[in-house]
C-alpha cells in the first residue's frame, strides 16, 4: 500500500512537470550562435523560429546551399526578427557578402538583401515564385535557394556579356579610328610623294638647263691666253652645276630644293660673270635672279609688275622679261609641273617654296619674296620670314593638310538592396540604427 501511495503522486508530479517543461517557450540562440552557424553551413534554424525540420531536410538545405555558385545564406528566425534592421545588422556580422535571407518559420515573413546586383523588384518577384511552387519549408527554402543562385548568375552572365559588348564595340571604334588615320597617312604620302616626284622634274630641268648653258661656252680651259679670272669663274659655274646635280639626287623633301636653287643662282651668276669676261665686259653687279625665270640668271633692274588680280609690285627682272613687262607683254615665265599641268612656279602651292626661297636665299630670302608674292599661292609660305624654315613650314604643313594646293552598361544597385514585408512584397526596412540583432539572445 506505500508503494502505491508513493507511486501515484511521483507520476503526477513528473506528468506536471512535463506539461509546464512543453508550455514553456524555447530559448532564444545567441546571435553569435547565428552568425556561426551561417558561416560554417550558410544556414540557420533558429530553436524559436516555430519551424519544424527533421534532421534530414535540415542536410538537405544545407547542401543546397553549399552547391551554390554564389554566396547565399539563409536563417529561419521568429517573425520579430524578420526586419530591416535585423537584416542589416546580421549582414555586418557576415561581412557583407553576397546573399541573406531572413523568413519566419512558416515562411510568411521573408526578407532578403543582395550584393550581388539583385534589386528589391526582383528579390520580391523570386520570392513570390519559391511561395507559389513549394508546398513546405523545406521545398520554400531549396526553391528560393535555386531562384536566386540562378539570377545571380545570370547578372553576372549578363554583365560579363554587356562587358564584352562594350570592349568589341570599343575595339571596333579604336580599329576604325586607326584604320582611318592609317589611309588618310597613306593617302597623305602618296600625294606627297608624288608632288615631290613633280618638283624634282621640275628642279632637274633646271639643273639640266645650266649644264647646257654652260656647255655652250665652249670654253678650252687649257687655253694658256684665257684671262684666269673667266677660268676660276668657270670652275665656279662647273662646281655649282655639280653641287645642284647631287643635291637634287639626294632630295628627299620639298626642303632640300633650297640647297639646289642656292647652287644654280651661283652658277648662274659665275656664267654671267665668264661671258662678261671673255666679252671684255665689266662683270655685272650680283643681283637677285630674274623673277619670273631664274634661269635667265641675274637680274638687271626691276619692274612693276602685277600677277592676274592682284595690286603691282616691284620685281627683279632680266633685260628680256624687264621689255616685256613694260611693253605690255607677258612676261617669260617658268613653268613648273603642278597635277600634270604646268604653271608659273609662284603659282605652285607650298611645294615650290623652298625651291623659290633657295633663289633668292643671299638677297634677303623670305623678306624679299614675301612682299614680291603677296597674292600668289606661296605669298603665304614666307609671311614668317626665311630665317631657318621661316613661314614655309607652317604654310607646307597646311598645304599638305588641305590636299596641296590643287560603359553604358547595368550597373547594379550598388550596396546591400533589401526587400522585406510578407510575399506579397516587401516593404523594405531602413538601414539607420543597429536593429535587435545587435547581441545577446534572440
Amino acid at each position: 500500500m506505500k508503494i502505491r501511495h508513493l507511486t501515484i503522486p511521483a507520476a503526477l508530479a513528473a506528468v506536471v512537470a512535463l506539461l509546464f517543461g512543453l508550455a514553456s517557450p524555447a530559448s532564444a540562440d545567441a546571435f553569435q550562435d547565428v552568425v556561426k552557424g551561417l558561416k560554417s553551413q550558410s544556414f540557420y534554424l533558429s530553436q524559436d523560429s516555430g519551424a519544424t525540420l527533421s534532421a534530414s531536410d535540415q542536410q538537405a538545405v544545407v547542401s543546397a546551399l553549399h552547391g551554390d555558385k554564389s554566396t547565399i545564406r539563409i536563417a529561419v528566425v521568429k517573425p520579430a526578427k524578420v526586419t530591416g534592421a535585423g537584416l542589416r545588422t546580421l549582414d555586418a556580422a557576415l561581412g557583407k557578402q553576397g546573399t541573406l535571407i531572413l523568413l519566419d518559420g512558416k515562411g510568411e515573413k521573408v526578407i532578403a538583401g543582395s550584393h550581388e546586383g539583385l534589386g528589391n523588384s526582383k528579390v520580391t518577384e523570386l520570392v513570390t515564385q519559391a511561395r507559389g511552387d513549394s508546398s513546405n519549408l523545406k521545398d520554400l527554402l531549396i526553391n528560393l535557394d535555386q531562384r536566386f543562385d540562378k539570377a545571380i548568375q545570370d547578372k553576372k552572365s549578363a554583365g560579363t556579356a554587356g562587358t564584352f559588348v562594350f570592349l568589341g564595340i570599343l575595339i571596333l571604334i579604336v580599329a576604325g579610328v586607326i584604320g582611318l588615320v592609317f589611309f588618310a597617312r597613306k593617302r597623305r604620302k602618296e600625294r606627297e610623294a608624288k608632288q615631290m616626284a613633280e618638283l624634282k622634274e621640275s628642279v632637274y630641268e633646271d639643273v639640266t638647263q645650266l649644264g647646257e648653258d654652260i656647255s655652250a661656252l665652249n670654253l678650252n680651259v687649257m687655253d694658256s691666253s684665257l684671262d684666269p679670272a673667266a677660268r676660276d669663274d668657270y670652275q665656279k659655274a662647273m662646281d655649282s652645276y655639280d653641287q645642284a646635280k647631287v643635291a637634287t639626287d639626294n632630295a628627299q623633301k620639298p626642303d632640300d630644293m633650297r640647297k639646289v636653287s642656292t647652287a644654280l643662282e651661283d652658277g648662274r651668276y659665275y656664267m654671267t660673270a665668264v661671258r662678261a669676261r671673255l666679252d671684255g665686259r665689266p662683270v655685272p653687279e650680283r643681283r637677285a635672279p630674274c623673277f619670273f625665270n631664274p634661269q635667265h640668271g641675274p637680274s638687271v633692274e626691276d619692274v612693276s609688275w602685277a600677277p592676274p588680280g592682284g595690286a603691282p609690285r616691284s620685281v627683279p627682272a632680266c633685260a628680256v622679261d624687264t621689255q616685256r613687262v613694260l611693253s605690255g607683254q607677258d612676261p617669260d615665265a617658268r613653268l613648273v609641273s603642278v597635277g600634270g599641268h604646268r604653271r608659273p612656279y609662284w603659282e605652285a602651292g607650298p611645294m615650290y617654296a623652298p625651291y623659290a626661297g633657295g633663289y633668292y636665299s643671299g638677297f634677303g630670302g623670305g623678306d624679299m619674296l614675301g612682299g614680291i608674292l603677296i597674292g600668289t599661292a606661296l605669298g603665304s609660305m614666307f609671311s614668317g620670314g626665311w630665317g631657318g624654315h621661316g613661314g614655309y613650314d607652317a604654310g607646307y604643313a597646311a598645304g599638305m593638310d588641305n590636299g596641296g594646293g590643287g560603359w553604358s552598361g547595368d550597373g547594379g544597385d550598388g550596396g546591400f538592396d533589401i526587400g522585406g514585408g510578407d510575399f506579397g512584397g516587401f516593404d523594405g526596412g531602413d538601414f539607420g540604427g543597429g536593429g535587435d540583432f545587435g547581441g545577446g539572445d534572440w
